[in-house]
C-alpha cells in the first residue's frame, strides 16, 4: 500500500470508531428524551424515528466534511467528472449514498479515496443495522403487555 492509501485507510478506520461513539451517545440521548413507555407511546416511537434520522444525517454530514477535506489534497484521489467540487451538496450526496447503499452512487471514486468510501459503506451498514435493532427494541418495549 502507498503512503496515501494508508493515510486514507487510517482516516476511514478513525471515522468508523468515531461513528461508533457518536451513535452510542445519540442512542442514549434518544432513549433519555423519549417519553416513558406508559406515557404517549406513539410519540415515543416517532421521537425515536426522528432522532435516528437526525443522527444519521449528522453522521453523513461528518463523512461529507471528511471526504471534502481529503479530496482537497490531490494525492488522495478524486471523484468522477460529474462532481462539482465546489458544491457541498455533491459531497453530501456522495457521502449519503455511500453510507446508505454500500457505495452505489452515480459518481465513482478514483485513487486512495476509494478506501474511505469502503469504510463509509461499512460504517453505514453497521450503523443502520444498529438503528434498526434499536427501534425494534423500542417498539417492543412500547407495546409489551
Amino acid at each position: 500500500m502507498t503512503q496515501a492509501e494508508l493515510h486514507v485507510l487510517g482516516y476511514g478506520v478513525a471515522l468508523l470508531f468515531a461513528f461508533g461513539l457518536i451513535h452510542l451517545l445519540g442512542l442514549e440521548g434518544i432513549r433519555w428524551a423519549k417519553p416513558q413507555r406508559h406515557q404517549h407511546s406513539p410519540l415515543g416511537l416517532l421521537l425515536t424515528f426522528w432522532g435516528l434520522a437526525l443522527l444519521h444525517m449528522i453522521e453523513i454530514a461528518i463523512a461529507a466534511v471528511v471526504i471534502a477535506t481529503l479530496l482537497g489534497e490531490p494525492q488522495y484521489g478524486m471523484l468522477s467528472d460529474g462532481m462539482n467540487s465546489s458544491l457541498a451538496a455533491d459531497y453530501l450526496y456522495f457521502a449519503g449514498i455511500s453510507f446508505s447503499t454500500l457505495g452505489y452512487t452515480g459518481m465513482e471514486a478514483h485513487g486512495p479515496i476509494r478506501l474511505m468510501v469502503m469504510m463509509l459503506s461499512l460504517s453505514g451498514f453497521m450503523l443502520i443495522t444498529w438503528s434498526a435493532t434499536f427501534i425494534y427494541t423500542i417498539w417492543g418495549e412500547t407495546f409489551r403487555q
